[in-house]
């Protein structure tokens, strides 16, 4: 309940001042730091316990966590670029539809890994696109925030997916969120934005899409 309590406010949060175009595209947002990781970790801390809950053959539980998870993900879906929005509504369908399966279906453990990988490489494609709406709008702290959490799901992604990457992947991830954090916490983001962070982290995503097979629904560089 207290996730779709917060879910539903965000709808009512102020868009931010500057480009009135990118302020109309994205309802923007502005939380303290432990509810904004709250939110954004939602699916990483539901799929560890859904995953958890599954070995140990917790049908209610898997449930009824996937269900949040899938909520969350459709509220996303409701504020996502025209290119995002049905394939982050597929994935919560597919969620909705095993939630409401479980006790009977004959999924698997890797067919959840699976799910979750797909989950996280959409939302770190998602949160790619808030932060360059963030920016376009003149919200630096913003920018840098869904610039931290397409990190994040990028990372996720890898996690699920059992991949291995390469050390230069790893370091443009490193080298990604030290210039998340700094962009969210910028006096002035004039220098952080010289370091071209967005450019940087499309083409980390491009790189990693290549690198496990994965799709990118964003425009190229």
């Amino acid at each position: 309940m207290k996730i779709f309590m917060l879910l539903a406010s965000l709808a009512i949060l102020l868009s931010p001042a500057g480009n009135p175009a990118a302020a109309e595209k994205q309802r923007v947002f502005t939380l303290d730091e432990d509810v904004w990781v709250l939110f954004y970790d939602v699916p990483s801390r539901r799929f560890r316990r859904t995953r958890d809950a599954f070995v140990r053959r917790d049908w209610d539980s898997v449930s009824r966590d996937l269900a949040v998870s899938a909520g969350f993900v459709h509220a996303e879906a409701d504020r996502s670029s025209a290119a995002l929005v049905e394939p982050l509504n597929t994935v919560a369908l597919r969620m909705d539809e095993i939630a409401e399966t479980i006790h009977s279906s004959q999924i698997s453990g890797s067919d959840l890994d699976a799910l979750f990988a797909r989950v996280h490489w959409l939302l770190a494609q998602h949160y790619l696109e808030q932060s360059i709406t963030s920016r376009d709008a003149l919200d630096s702290r913003n920018a840098g925030a869904y610039l931290w959490a397409t990190v994040h799901h990028m990372e996720r992604t890898v996690l699920w997916s059992n991949a291995r990457l390469t050390r230069r992947q790893l370091e443009s991830l490193e080298t990604l969120r030290d210039l998340a954090g700094r962009l969210r916490d910028a006096a002035d983001p004039a220098p952080v934005y010289k370091e071209r962070p967005i450019v940087l982290a499309k083409k980390t995503l491009l790189e990693l899409g290549a690198h496990m097979d994965r799709k990118i629904w964003l425009d190229p560089l």
